[in-house]
Order: C-alpha cells, then structure tokens, then sequence
C-alpha cells in the first residue's frame, strides 16, 4: 500500500456530516406529505418512531459536549435523557399530538445545546443545526395544523 495514496475520500467530515443531517430532514419532509395526501396507519407510526430515534441520536451532541467539560454541569448529560423520556408517549399518541411533541422536544433539545454546549461546536456545525432544527420542527408544526385543519 502506498504511503502517500489518499486515506480518505476527498469528501471532508464537514460536508459528509451536511449531507448527512440534510438527508435526515427528508423523512420529516415525508410525514408531512404523508398528514396531507393520507397513508397507512403503520407508516405514520414507523416515522413517529424515527423522530424519536432523531432525537435520542443528538442527545449524543449534549453528551459529547458535556464529557469534554467535565469542570461545567452535568445538566446536558441529564436533559438529553429527559428529552428522550418524554418522548417515548409519542409513541402512544394520535400522530397530530406526536408530531406536536415532538417539535417541542427538538426545540427544547436545540435550546438546550445553545445553552450549554455551543461554544464546544464550531461555527458551521451550529448553523447548519439551526437550519435542520428550524426545519424539522417547521414540518412537524406543518404536519399537525394539515392534520388539525383535516388535510
């Protein structure tokens, strides 16, 4: 193998990490869709499912942050728990309440890393969280006033 032959595809983490978040988005995109043109009831609990999964996954962002800091509060470490907790009941609810939970959640868990983790992310990372948060938690707001005006 030759020392010098590139290790890595020339793909950076940065953009990887754009294009994957981006893409995360897309099933967002989906549910609403789904609460507008209708689907199977198992389609709308199999993306309930991933948004609850969405946010256990950037409890990890809190968790990180807060392992690297271990002089600052282990309130991260606590709210990406409770965050992921009050979440499960999504699950259990009609899909225009669960998708109203969980745009909570996932504001409360981007407010939650403004306070206590942003100064750990680099500046690109914290506005394209912005920008796919203020996306999710549009389409699941849009998600429930299709479903509450009956679309």
């Amino acid at each position: 193998m030759d020392r010098n032959a590139p290790t890595r595809s020339s793909r950076t983490r940065q953009q990887t990490a754009r294009i994957l978040g981006w893409a995360g988005v897309l099933p967002f995109a989906a549910w609403t869709l789904v609460a507008w043109t209708g689907a199977p009831d198992w389609l709308e609990e199999l993306l309930t499912g991933y948004g609850i999964l969405i946010l256990a996954f950037m409890g990890g962002t809190l968790w990180s942050a807060s392992l690297d800091r271990p002089d600052e509060s282990e309130a991260p470490l606590v709210a990406s728990i409770i965050l992921v907790l009050a979440a499960l009941p999504a699950t259990l609810l009609p899909t225009v309440s669960a998708a109203l939970l969980l745009a909570v959640l996932f504001a409360l868990h981007w407010t939650a890393e403004y306070l206590w983790v942003r100064g750990s992310q680099p500046g690109w990372y914290r506005r394209m969280r912005l920008g796919i948060t203020s996306a999710v938690v549009t389409l699941l707001v849009l998600n429930t006033l299709i479903r509450l005006g009956g679309g």
